[in-house]
Formats: C-alpha cells, structure tokens, sequence
C-alpha cells in the first residue's frame, strides 16, 4: 500500500526557479543548474521505484512511504521507506549511468563515463549505513522494536555495476520482487500501522529558503518578470484579467501565481505591494493589490509598507 507518494521536494522546485531566474553569466548559474540536475535525476529514480513497489504492493503486505525526513536523534533524510510485516527497509536510490564501480577498501563509488570521464563519490552504503543507524536510534527513543535493514537500488539499466560485497546488498529495480519476497517472512511480526503512524507524525519537510540567502546571492541578480507557462521562454505582459506571452502569444490568467511562488523561495515569503509590482513588472498598484488579496495568506499592517505572506 501507498502510505505517503512521491512528491518533487522543496529543495529541488526552489533549485528550478533559481535556475530560471539566474543570468547565465552569474557565476553561480553552472554550479545550480548541475545540483537541479542532480536533484532531478535523483528523483526520477525515487519516483521510479516508488511506482514500481506500488504494483508489487497489490500482491505483497508492503507499505511505501516516499521521502521521510526525521530530525530526532539524528538528521536523517530517506528515500523510499518500506514497512513489512516483519522488517523496516530503507531504500538508497542511485540513479547513475556508465560503469560504476563500488569499492569497499576505502569505500568509494567510481563512475566512468564512455567518453572516459572519470569520477569518485562517497559510497551510497556510507550514507544507508548512517540512516540505519538513525533510523534504530529513533525507533529506540520511541520504544519501538523493529528490525532495520537497507538495500541500494539502481532503478534503470544505464549502469553497469562492479561490486565488492559490503555491508547492504545492492540491487537493480527489477530484482526487488524477489529481494522483498525472500524478506517478507522473518522475525517477529511488527506493529506495522503504530510504525508507520511514528513515521508520518515526526516527518519535516526540509526548506533551505529563501535560497538567495542560502547561497548567497544578492536580489538584484534575480530576474523579474512573469515567464510563460507554455513556451517557458517567453515573458508575459499584463493585459485585462489575463497575462500573453510576448513570444508565442499563449494566455494565461494566473500565470502570476508562480512568479510569486518564485520569489518566495528566493527572496522572502512575504512581499509588499511595491515590491510585487517591481517584480511581476506591473505598473499598477491596484491591480497588483487584487493579485495579492488573492494569493496570499494574510496582509499584515494597512500601509503602502504592508506585507503579505505568499501562499505555498
């Protein structure tokens, strides 16, 4: 069963509209645009995965829970949770292509590229390990009882894997069947819905904003301006209850809503009129008073200097 879906994080959405904003020149702009492509990689494989448990869980007792962050007695942050009768494991997406191989003296992951570029990265059985870890200590302050296992899965066939035997077992995506199934009837039967209420109730979501602050970027770099939901080249202009691109003259009425999403990861969650206006580029105060009425939470203060928080 599907407990908790995949859902993009926050961190990666706040990444893309970094990257979309940012003048190519910046000297930040190739280092965002490689960690939005890692992050975009990364869960395209969760996302994978988690689709590929949810078939298998209409023919196996499993419980997926996609991206749990738990913040107590460690910091851990864990991709695909699956709770078994008898087993919580916890599922290390690496979605990598070339030849990759896991070395375990030292623990490396090399990958090699076919044009011969060649790269080392941490280990993914490092970090499971450190989730393990995590995961038990959490359980333990919880008094749960509850055995913790990992496994490292690549989701699709576009690496080809060396492994030397370490500590978790390291899998393709199609191999998981029969890696649950053989897993599905060991121990002592668990508490399955009181560990999975646990998961769910001590989940935080991760939000690094505004990011202009976390990588230090003055505002003034930020482009403004509402971009075209279609062309996504395009910027709009404001015409009478509606946006047109300039470029492929598509219509939009809340093309607005994301600009304003924009600037609450980047800038700040809260915005003035005057600073509304300067950056959906309308020239109208009253008009920009009615957007913000509308997508906004709440306005604080009743002066031109009032604030109104962004809705998420």
């Amino acid at each position: 069963m599907l407990i908790k879906s995949f859902e993009e994080a926050k961190m990666t959405l706040g990444l893309r509209a970094l990257a979309r904003r940012l003048q190519p020149s910046h000297p930040l702009y190739e280092q965002i645009t490689r960690e939005l492509q890692q992050a975009e990689a990364g869960e395209y494989g969760e996302r994978y995965i988690v689709r590929q448990l949810e078939k298998l869980s209409y023919s196996m007792d499993i419980h997926i829970l996609h991206n749990i962050r738990l913040s107590r007695p460690l910091p851990i942050q864990l991709d695909v949770v699956v709770v078994t009768p008898y087993e919580v494991i916890i599922i290390e997406s690496k979605n990598i292509r070339g030849d990759v191989q896991l070395k375990s003296k030292p623990r490396q992951m090399i990958r090699i590229l076919d044009t011969g570029n060649r790269s080392i990265f941490n280990h993914p059985e490092v970090q499971l390990e450190e989730y393990v870890y995590g995961l038990q200590g959490f359980f333990r302050q919880h008094n749960v009882e509850a055995h913790v296992g990992g496994v490292i899965v690549f989701p699709f066939n576009n690496a080809r894997i060396d492994y030397e035997n370490g500590m978790f077992p390291v899998i393709m995506s199609r191999e998981l069947t029969n890696f649950l199934r053989q897993r599905n009837a060991q121990g002592e039967r668990l508490d399955v819905q009181e560990i999975i209420a646990l998961l769910l109730h001590h989940h935080t979501s991760y939000e690094p904003f505004p990011l202009c602050r976390y990588y230090d970027i003055e505002e003034r770099a930020i482009r403004q301006g509402v971009f075209c939901p279609k062309c996504q080249l395009g910027m709009m202009h404001r015409l009478p209850l509606k946006w047109r691109c300039l470029s492929c003259y598509h219509t939009d009425s809340t093309a607005h809503y994301v600009t304003l999403q924009d600037y609450s990861m980047l800038i700040s969650n809260h915005i003035t009129n005057k600073q509304a206006q300067y950056f959906l580029q309308i020239n109208n105060r009253h008009i920009v008073k009615r957007i913000l009425a509308t997508n906004c939470y709440s306005k604080v203060g009743v002066t031109k200097q009032s604030k109104y928080q962004i809705l998420p």
